[in-house]
């Protein structure tokens, strides 16, 4: 398991991706409403990757195992502002699932993390999604917070 760096190539085919996701999340989670999501999704991902592939202290990566891309991640880090990476993303292609390669994955996500210089990693996982929390877990992560709702209507 490896990572490499996103190609321009792919950059815009992940975007895509990335903002319909992160849009449905966010209205899956009700914490955006389904006509605003995709609007503020786009707007999330202008703010944070302002200069796409090139943006400081952000890291667009491929997961390859066995010479296929299998999934990509996207981590933050800048070492002049904390010791702490962030995954802001971490996608395995469907088909890839279920086979322990999150994990490996996630190894390899964390090597690659400690290799810049950072000594804490963390991310965010929406509570609907399990089997990321339980491939999480499995790795090593454990919860350091819980936001809950409840609709009133």
């Amino acid at each position: 398991m490896k990572l490499i760096p996103m190609t321009q190539a792919i950059y815009p085919d992940y975007l895509e991706q990335a903002i319909k996701d992160f849009a449905e999340d966010k209205v899956k989670a009700n914490t955006w409403s389904k006509t605003e999501a995709l609007a503020r999704s786009k707007e999330s991902f202008a703010t944070l990757l302002p200069d796409g592939l090139a943006t400081t202290g952000h890291y667009l990566l491929m997961i390859e195992r066995a010479q296929e891309v299998i999934g990509y991640t996207w981590v933050y880090f800048d070492g002049l502002k904390s010791e702490e990476a962030f995954v802001y993303d971490f996608l395995l292609f469907e088909q890839h699932r279920g086979k322990g390669y999150g994990q490996e994955a996630m190894h390899a996500i964390k090597t690659f993390c400690h290799d810049l210089g950072a000594t804490k990693l963390s991310l965010h996982v929406f509570g609907h999604n399990q089997r990321a929390l339980h491939v999480y877990e499995k790795v090593g992560f454990v919860v350091t917070d819980y936001s809950l709702s409840v609709d009133l209507v």
